[in-house]
């Protein structure tokens, strides 16, 4: 499976999960864009790919398909393909009941641990591998204020394969020398 396919297996479930938990208004996007974005004024939830991990060995498959006349050449390899979970909502410390940036990762953190999650993910063949403790560092923002940064990561194991297939022989030419 390839990146775009998982994202958008994974998308829809914390979209759908983030406004069944009455975090309507909140921004989901992914991360390093190819294009410059200024960065967005209401609450959002941010993820990005980390790397892929090659998991035991490729597996080659040969198929005869005679209705083609072609061999039908398969390999598969299990991969785990981590992604990041950030969010960014300012806070305001006179409004107590403001979401934090905090909250929103959590809660997504909660999104994709769920066994509806699992359910939707194990349907297309993708399954959860772990789901990292969210980390809480801060740093000193554009207006000198201490902001967090909330961020946990996910891992998620699939198969991805390519196929390719070879046209038989037409004849051989066989030769026999003395030596």
């Amino acid at each position: 499976m390839l990146d775009n396919q998982l994202i958008q297996l994974f998308y829809p479930i914390i979209s759908s999960g983030l406004i069944a938990n009455g975090f309507t208004g909140v921004n989901l996007n992914q991360s390093y864009q190819p294009v410059q974005q200024g960065a967005n004024s209401p609450p959002s939830v941010y993820f990005y790919k980390l790397f892929d991990k090659r998991y035991g060995f490729l597996k080659r498959t040969n198929i005869w398909d005679p209705i083609n006349s072609q061999e039908v050449h398969t390999e598969t390899q299990q991969y785990e393909t981590t992604f990041q979970v950030n969010a960014w909502s300012q806070q305001d410390p006179t409004n107590i009941n403001f979401l934090t940036a905090s909250d929103l990762v959590n809660t997504v953190s909660s999104i994709i641990q769920s066994d509806s999650a699992r359910k939707t993910l194990l349907e297309s063949s993708v399954g959860i591998l772990r789901v990292t403790d969210v980390r809480n560092p801060y740093f000193v923002d554009d207006f000198d204020r201490h902001e967090a940064s909330p961020s946990f990561d996910f891992t998620l194991t699939h198969y991805q394969q390519i196929t390719s297939t070879v046209d038989i022989n037409q004849s051989v030419l066989l030769n026999i020398y003395p030596v």
